[in-house]
């Protein structure tokens, strides 16, 4: 039994020890580093010890509390007050000596918060001179904050963990294409699933709150810095014709199109396009509508006795799939199709279309496109009159989503899109691009 005695001692030495220094910590006097006139105190009464201390079923608990609050007002850590007349009966208030606090630390076993501060703002410091701008912002505000001891809303118990983070984000820089997430994981932090278990989540949290561009899934945030869970193809149909190595191919040969690894994208040489316009389509089902759906996109061909007809051998146009906001190997191909455009060798510049979801996001994506990779890029199948036509099938949205829209309605950069928006506004619906009925899909684009 006294063996119990004394175990119950120092548990409730460790539970006093802990309530005060947790006070002491979210104190001004931590902040400043600099003892304030009130010490670091707690009423016996309003503590989370009260239901113990006025157990009355129990009283060893009020014994073995004051036992633990007399060996610490013995070493000098905190003073212990009582009501008149109830001195060594009933607590009332219990104070933290501050010239006591390091000796309150040792006592509780834990490593002060001004040491797992410093010790977080060193495994943090490499960012300084991140590549990434947003990253260096991030860095700066957290850093910030440490130095004024405050924990900026992080885990001061897992250096670890943000040390992972860091080597994450030291590392993102030099992908070149889209890299599978285990792959990169075991390269970078030495085990397959690291990154998915205990660096990811922050990675997309900071990517939300800091990252350059507002994306709409968890995907598109982590392609953006070249994360994928497995590797995407660039899906590609149409009169284009491209060159890797000794190796040409004729992408309209092919009905249905092809799909292209980044790494070929990368190796590749577009050399001559013959489509009569480029379409960029951000969802698949209509992708396929373009490519294969639609007998209006058949081009005449020779048939076998010498006669002309009509097959469909694919569309009169190159139709590229973006997938919502192009992944890094879209963005590449896209690319090297400026780059042929823009090149003094091409025999033709075909227009560049884009046709996606009347919505916050496909007009977001479209944008993108624009601003980053195609600058004369126009929208297609995009606008009110479009919009009304297939408003019946529109789906309604809340008042969230409307403050979103008029953001981008209140937006000069976003003024080409300020009719449709507003009809958006107006009607509170949103237009799927598969809402569209296939008739309404090329061929009608200017020639």
């Amino acid at each position: 039994m006294a063996g119990t005695g004394r175990d119950l001692q120092a548990q409730y030495r460790y539970r006093i020890l802990s309530l005060l220094i947790s006070k002491y910590e979210g104190s001004r006097s931590f902040q400043t580093g600099t003892p304030g006139k009130q010490r670091p105190q707690f009423a016996m009464k309003k503590s989370p010890l009260a239901g113990d201390y006025f157990d009355e079923m129990d009283h060893r608990k009020r014994e073995a509390i004051h036992a633990a609050l007399a060996e610490l007002a013995a070493a000098g850590v905190v003073e212990v007050t009582w009501p008149r007349f109830q001195e060594g009966r009933q607590v009332e208030k219990v104070y933290l000596n501050f010239d006591a606090i390091p000796r309150a630390y040792e006592l509780a076993g834990l490593v002060p918060r001004a040491e797992r501060i410093c010790r977080l703002r060193q495994v943090l410091a490499p960012l300084a001179t991140h590549p990434w701008e947003w990253v260096r912002r991030w860095w700066a505000g957290v850093d910030a904050s440490l130095g004024e001891r405050r924990s900026a809303g992080l885990d001061l118990e897992d250096p670890e963990g943000y040390g992972e983070l860091v080597k994450v984000l030291l590392d993102l820089p030099g992908l070149e294409d889209s890299t599978p997430e285990r792959i990169f994981s075991q390269r970078v932090l030495g085990d397959s699933k690291a990154f998915e278990q205990r660096v990811k989540k922050r990675l997309l949290a900071l990517l939300k709150s800091y990252g350059p561009e507002e994306y709409e899934t968890d995907a598109e945030y982590l392609d953006s810095v070249g994360l994928t869970d497995n590797p995407k193809m660039v899906l590609v149909a149409g009169p284009m014709t491209f060159r890797v190595g000794r190796t040409t191919v004729n992408v309209g040969e092919l009905p249905g199109g092809l799909g292209l690894a980044a790494h070929t994208v990368r190796a590749m040489e577009i050399t001559a396009v013959a489509a009569r316009w480029v379409l960029l389509v951000e969802n698949l089902t209509s992708y396929y509508q373009v490519v294969h759906g639609v007998s209006e996109l058949a081009v005449p061909c020779r048939e076998g006795r010498g006669g002309r007809g009509l097959a469909v051998e694919g569309p009169a146009g190159l139709v590229v799939y973006t997938g919502g906001f192009p992944h890094r190997g879209v963005q590449l191909f896209l690319r090297r199709l400026q780059d042929y455009r823009e090149s003094p060798g091409a025999t033709a510049r075909p227009p560049v279309y884009h046709w996606g979801d009347m919505d916050y996001g496909g007009i977001r994506i479209c944008e993108y496109i624009r601003r980053n990779l195609i600058p004369d890029l126009q929208p297609y199948l995009m606008d009110v009159t479009t919009y009304t036509r297939y408003l019946l099938a529109g789906i309604p949205f809340g008042d969230e989503y409307a403050a979103r829209l008029r953001h981008l309605a209140e937006d000069p950069a976003y003024a080409p899109w300020h009719p449709l928006l507003q009809a958006m506004l107006k009607h509170r619906k949103w237009v799927e691009q598969e809402s569209l009925e296939p008739g309404a899909a090329p061929p009608v684009l200017p020639p």
